[in-house]
């Protein structure tokens, strides 16, 4: 998390009863204060923009690919247990003075999902989502994602190099019936794995990668109009996909 003060924000976690976090650091790296989330996430405070913050630890390779869209993070995702979503929440709003921005539910493949999003600040597009639920998927009990802004979802879909995620037929026929989408643009996002919620004020278009390093899921996210939301709507058909997916990999170990 960036902070103007990092050691003033590891006070006042630790003022709040959230634990330092122990941790080595060499002679060239970043001074990093990190604390301990209810959960057990290492949660650090660091600067940019300067010669002490973190950026310097590591040698720029490039910036991302001609053409992927890619214009920053828009939200990330923490699985919290079922005993920690509680504490959790009110972690994200006393230690990181996060406000409640949107609070929601809706059903997953292992049962009632409930999302709770506290925003950085009015109009931010940083923010964290909450989720409580059990194991949905074999051997990922608490899978976390990181969704990534773009302003072509579908330059960036065609641009990945991560495996993408594929959604069922169904999913699609059942957008068919529901919108006015054209052929074309109904293929496109069924060759892409587009998942697509409309709002009246806008439409959020979304696309997974499958999971990677065993917990890990990026999303590429892009908002028309004044959409505000989380594409809670879409959530179930993406974590269906996921659950299917990962069982298949399964099955052929």
């Amino acid at each position: 998390m960036d902070s103007a003060d990092p050691s003033a924000s590891a006070r006042r976690a630790a003022r709040l009863s959230a634990p330092e976090l122990p941790r080595e650091r060499g002679p060239a790296e970043a001074d990093l204060a990190a604390v301990t989330a209810p959960d057990g996430t290492g949660l650090f405070f660091c600067r940019t923009g300067t010669e002490a913050g973190w950026t310097g630890d590591f040698v720029a390779t490039g910036g991302p690919a001609s053409g992927t869209g890619v214009t920053g993070i828009d939200h990330v995702g923490f699985a919290q247990p079922f005993d920690h979503y509680d504490e959790a929440a009110l972690f994200h709003r006393s230690v990181l003075g996060l406000e409640p921005a949107a609070v929601g539910g809706f059903a997953a493949p292992s049962g009632l999902v409930r999302s709770r999003a506290p925003a950085a600040g009015s109009g931010s597009r940083r923010r964290v989502s909450l989720l409580r639920r059990g194991e949905w998927a074999p051997g990922v009990a608490e899978p976390q994602y990181v969704a990534l802004a773009t302003d072509d979802v579908l330059a960036t879909a065609r641009a990945a190099r991560a495996p993408l995620l594929g959604i069922p037929d169904d999913y699609y026929a059942d957008l068919d019936a529901r919108l006015d989408l054209s052929p074309a643009r109904l293929a496109e996002f069924r060759d892409l794995g587009v998942l697509y919620e409309t709002t009246p004020d806008g439409a959020y278009l979304q696309v997974c990668t499958e999971v990677l390093g065993g917990r890990l899921i990026l999303a590429f996210v892009q908002r028309v109009g004044d959409y505000d939301g989380y594409g809670w709507t879409v959530a179930p058909v993406r974590m269906a996909a996921h659950r299917r997916r990962l069982v298949r990999q399964g099955s052929r170990a």
